[in-house]
């Protein structure tokens, strides 16, 4: 590496359905690194991305599922900037969600990848230098999670019945995607207390070689 040239901080990605855990297991390895740089990058309050996210929560606003799926693929391009400036600066940049979300939109609309396959490659291969870190939780875990919740996203408002559903879908594309990735990491987060997750978390992260020596 050239002089005066800074290495690329880790990237690690944290995937999982909604009250998987996510946010809490995020929060215990920013604490358990504190002698890092730690920067996470979610989707709903970066300013690049604050007004792609706001279209998609609206509450009197339904677009065909078609440009409901292409505002999220332009929402994470956006993001793969954020994380790029942010792997320059931070030890560790954590990307809360990634690809196998985004590919689970298009189940949840009913809407063929085949015409974004494209885009999603580019993503995918953008993603594949991450680790991916999986909240593993079962649905009726998840949601007690989110009806103990004071706030919802629009889909946890349609209800158990319609997000028993989705959860099946998304566990499906995750299996899918943890057998194409290469550094996939699956963390109970229902029967492991938040410590002990969250030391299989910084566990995972030194293994890979994420600077944390």
């Amino acid at each position: 590496m050239p002089e005066g040239e800074r290495s690329l901080g880790g990237f690690v990605t944290f995937e999982g359905y909604d009250g998987a855990g996510k946010s809490s297991l995020i929060n215990g390895v920013r604490e358990m690194l504190t002698d890092k740089s730690v920067r996470v990058v979610g989707r709903k309050n970066e300013p690049e991305l604050v007004d792609i996210s706001r279209v998609l929560e609206r509450e009197d606003l339904r677009h065909h599922g078609n440009v409901e799926v292409l505002l999220r693929i332009a929402l994470e391009i956006e993001r793969e900037s954020i994380i790029s400036r942010s792997r320059l600066n931070n030890d560790i940049t954590i990307c809360d969600r990634g690809v196998a979300s985004l590919i689970s939109w298009f189940d949840y609309l009913g809407v063929p990848r085949d015409p974004c396959e494209r885009l999603l490659q580019g993503l995918m291969d953008y993603h594949s230098s991450a680790l991916t870190v999986v909240c593993a939780a079962d649905f009726d875990t998840c949601w007690k999670r989110i009806s103990s919740r004071g706030e919802q996203s629009r889909k946890e408002k349609l209800g158990k019945d319609v997000n028993s559903k989705y959860f099946t879908m998304y566990e499906a594309n995750i299996l899918r995607y943890a057998e194409t990735a290469a550094n996939v990491v699956f963390v109970d987060t229902v029967d492991l207390n938040l410590a002990e997750s969250t030391s299989h978390v910084v566990q995972a992260l030194q293994s890979h070689g994420l600077g944390l020596s």
